[in-house]
């Protein structure tokens, strides 16, 4: 898989870093391709066009501390894998189910159930979306809470902020992301 990402790249100062960059975020990528995924399919494939995407923001990520390179790639990473399961999912609505295919199986769920992994799968593109839209900082902070479950004071320290005051940064990104949230309803509903 490298070898693919390394011949898209024609600068060898360029290739070294992808390869230090493909060597030191392999599993971190991975793990959040498969935490958006949630299954073993398809992966190898998106953990590759992630890295590939990448490429173009060499530049970008060299200016980049170790924090602000995890976060980026780990975005990077959740995109690439929230895109493919949004194309699927247009695939999958105009897809002719032949003979071969057995849908009696997706039949056979309940349809209160069916109707909750619905709306709780919009909820979660949603916040998604939200939280790709707020400002670094409160990114970071909630990426290190909620995804890499630091304490208050591993996020004070990795922010370079006072310890006391992370659980008011806390408050600030999540009422900015509700409220990002709410506005991206507003203009649906």
């Amino acid at each position: 898989m490298i070898s693919i990402i390394m011949a898209a790249i024609e600068d060898d100062d360029d290739k070294a870093f992808m390869l230090n960059l493909y060597q030191d975020y392999y599993a971190l990528v991975r793990s959040t391709v498969y935490k958006v995924m949630r299954c073993e399919n398809d992966i190898d494939d998106l953990v590759e066009d992630t890295f590939i995407k990448l490429i173009e923001k060499i530049p970008l990520l060299r200016t980049f501390d170790c924090c602000k390179t995890a976060t980026y790639v780990v975005y990077t990473a959740k995109s690439v894998a929230i895109n493919f399961i949004k194309h699927r999912d247009v695939q999958q609505k105009h897809t002719f189910y032949g003979e071969e295919a057995d849908v009696s199986d997706e039949l056979m769920i309940p349809e209160d159930t069916l109707e909750e992994s619905y709306f709780h799968r919009e909820e979660l593109e949603s916040l998604s979306d939200a939280v790709l839209k707020l400002p670094d900082r409160e990114k970071d902070i909630l990426y290190f809470k909620y995804i890499l479950e630091k304490t208050d004071s591993e996020i004070a320290e990795d922010l370079s902020i006072n310890p006391s005051s992370v659980r008011e940064y806390l408050t600030r990104a999540r009422r900015a992301a509700k409220k990002l949230m709410e506005q991206g309803e507003n203009r649906n509903g």
